[in-house]
């Protein structure tokens, strides 16, 4: 077993939370996260843990156990403890944790514990998994959102257990982290989406996220909704324009990009442009130097948009920004080259 890694508890408007949510959370139903197992959900399912939207409280909602709950809730009186075990979307080392509460009052987990372990989901179910703690028993408040940030990484892992002591209700459980690919996933022409999130991609910087995160844009699949993608708030300033900047998973050379509008139809961005650098840092410098990768070029509404990089092919870089003008909402960006190390 290895030892627990050190962490402390930091407050939601702290500068270690902004930075916790520029991670990935590796407990997304939209990467693709799951329940495997769990003790009890008499009231509420597990499932409800992993879901993307905040937590929402229906005062005359009930179900045929009890009131309706948007979380994970267990029966009362229990003699030992509650648990419910994860599969992460993807592999990856943990940041941070955002353990909520929200809307259980009088029947939340007063305590929660949480086990790691990096396991195939056969021996995870059949209970050969060997899981080891990574955050210790800690106190819940009440309709809280409790963050955990870790004074360094933990190593990668593929399964989380939540220990629920002795029960009741958690209303959602945010995993920061990195995706750690154990293998690349690559496309029938050989090219690799350098800006998936399952390729260890991460939004590291953006100009503003009024609606929704830039960290959507790396998802799987072209999402359900509008508010599954990036968009921004709209722009009254002449020569406005907003950006995102993505650390690619692995550092390539860009072939071709595809920019995808599916669902933004009163508010697609008319015109956009890409650029790459090379860099060493988790966000480039101020004074990086970012090349040309696609000129502007016009988007419409609701649609997939594919173009071909114009860009040195002969760089391999580590980030991408990608800019709208002047602003606006995009579902997903695809950023399909050959790795560096290939």
């Amino acid at each position: 077993m290895s030892a627990i890694p050190a962490f402390r508890s930091v407050e939601a408007t702290s500068a270690e939370v902004a930075a916790l949510k520029t991670k990935s959370n590796l407990a997304s139903i939209s990467l693709g996260s799951k329940i495997i197992s769990y003790s009890d959900e008499f009231f509420a399912e597990a499932s409800n843990l992993l879901k993307d939207e905040e937590a929402v409280f229906l005062p005359e909602e009930f179900t045929d156990r009890g009131k309706w709950m948007d979380g994970w809730e267990t029966r009362r009186h229990n003699k030992n403890y509650d648990w419910t075990i994860i599969q992460l979307g993807y592999p990856g080392s943990i940041f941070g944790f955002d353990v909520d509460t929200s809307h259980f009052t009088g029947n939340h987990a007063p305590v929660v514990s949480i086990e790691g372990a990096n396991a195939s989901e056969s021996d995870v179910s059949s209970g050969k998994a060997e899981f080891e703690e990574i955050l210790p028993k800690v106190n819940m408040n009440p309709g809280s959102h409790h963050y955990f940030v870790f004074e360094s990484p933990t190593k990668a892992y593929t399964h989380l257990r939540v220990n629920n002591y002795p029960d009741g209700g958690i209303a959602r459980l945010r995993v920061y982290g990195q995706v750690v690919p154990q293998t690349l996933v690559a496309a029938a022409d050989g090219l690799v989406d350098l800006a998936f999130v399952g390729n260890g991609c991460r939004a590291v910087a953006c100009s503003n996220q009024h609606f929704c995160s830039p960290s959507n844009l790396l998802l799987p699949g072209r999402g359900k909704t509008m508010g599954d993608g990036w968009e921004t708030r709209r722009s009254r300033t002449p020569n406005h324009s907003d950006w995102a900047i993505l650390k690619l998973g692995i550092p390539g050379f860009i072939e071709k990009v595809e920019f995808d509008t599916r669902q933004f139809c009163g508010n697609f961005p008319p015109l956009v442009t890409l650029h790459g650098t090379v860099s060493s840092e988790d966000l480039p410098t101020d004074d990086a130097q970012w090349v040309e990768v696609v000129s502007a070029v016009p988007l419409t509404a609701d649609a997939q948009h594919y173009f071909d990089a114009t860009g040195p092919k002969d760089v391999a870089f580590t980030h991408v920004k990608f800019t709208m003008y002047p602003d606006g909402g995009i579902k997903r960006i695809r950023i399909n080259g050959r790795p560096a190390s290939s």
